[in-house]
């Protein structure tokens, strides 16, 4: 099996409370089908054994992680496997690859071998394959229907899938969940599908600079702007409701859009230089360090320079 796994940008991020060790998020997360992926092969082999440059020990990356995870589920059952995954989506850049490369795995082992899974491994595939059936995702884990604007029924992860993403990761729900955009709340475990206008952005370009963004010291950095009263929780559904069109309208910024930008400026000054060389109309992703602008903005770009 070859499988490819997108990266994720937050069209916008918002940070609305902070609970048990843990900040509360509300975003919009779009993959980005796009040539920067991760490719995953997946073999049988004599044991199990897990290939990649990480940036990690194995044993701590998420593809490491989501196969012990899934072979630890009572009645999951599949011979041995040997993943080897080429990274091409940066590290620390705010793109979830990792978390990417984890769902893109779950994904791919429970489609081809979810049908010999029992008990409680059963009753996970056919959730899985429930969820591919109905309708809300198809079988490439693609949004059905683009004519329409509409919320999808909230977390269409039913719980054992949910349970199974949040022990990996806080972003592996959406990957695992094959949604190209949704809205994603609590720690990440909560997974809004939204089904796009036909003309609604959904095309975007991407710029990571060569900057590594440790996403523990920005979240560090954001929660002492809160306790010395600089910043303060965001309110909630501020931009649910909205069309990515209307969230990235020409009057907003990437510091009203992500609650993280701020944060991770004050750990890397060299954002603030980066976002004024790229320009206006640049937003930023997670907690760092890419960039993105929609592709309507380089259309239009373009046709100013043309006339």
């Amino acid at each position: 099996m070859i499988c490819k796994a997108y990266p994720k940008i937050n069209l916008y991020l918002k940070i609305v409370a902070f609970n048990d060790g843990y900040h509360l998020l509300e975003s919009r997360f779009m993959r980005v089908c796009s040539n920067c992926y991760d490719e995953i092969e997946i073999v049988p082999y004599s044991y199990d054994k897990v290939i990649g440059e990480f940036g990690c020990a194995v044993e701590q990356s998420s593809v490491y992680k989501a196969l012990q995870a899934l072979r630890a589920i009572s009645g999951v059952r599949f011979p041995p496997v040997r993943i080897e995954v080429a990274k091409h989506i940066p590290s620390g850049a705010g793109l979830g690859g990792g978390s990417a490369d984890a769902g893109c795995v779950l994904r791919a082992l429970i489609a081809h071998y979810g049908s010999d899974f029992v008990d409680e491994g059963k009753a996970l595939a056919e959730a899985f394959f429930a969820l591919a059936e109905s309708g809300v995702l198809d079988s490439r884990g693609t949004s059905l229907d683009s004519s329409r604007t509409k919320e999808m029924p909230s977390s269409p992860l039913p719980y054992n899938l949910a349970t199974l993403a949040k022990s990996i990761g806080a972003d592996v729900a959406f990957f695992l969940s094959g949604a190209m955009c949704a809205e994603v709340r609590g720690v990440g475990e909560e997974i809004v599908p939204l089904e796009l206008d036909s003309d609604d952005i959904r095309q975007f370009e991407v710029f990571t600079p060569p900057l590594f963004c440790d996403t523990k010291r920005v979240y560090s950095a954001y929660r002492a702007m809160v306790q010395n009263k600089s910043h303060s929780f965001s309110p909630r559904q501020m931009f649910a409701s909205k069309s990515n069109q209307e969230i990235l309208s020409d009057d907003v910024s990437a510091f009203m859009l992500n609650d993280l930008f701020a944060p991770a400026c004050a750990v890397y000054p060299q954002l603030l230089e980066i976002q004024k060389e790229l320009g206006n109309g640049w937003f930023f992703s997670g907690s760092g360090s890419s960039f993105f602008r929609p592709i309507k903005n380089i259309q239009a770009e373009s046709r100013h320079q043309g006339s």
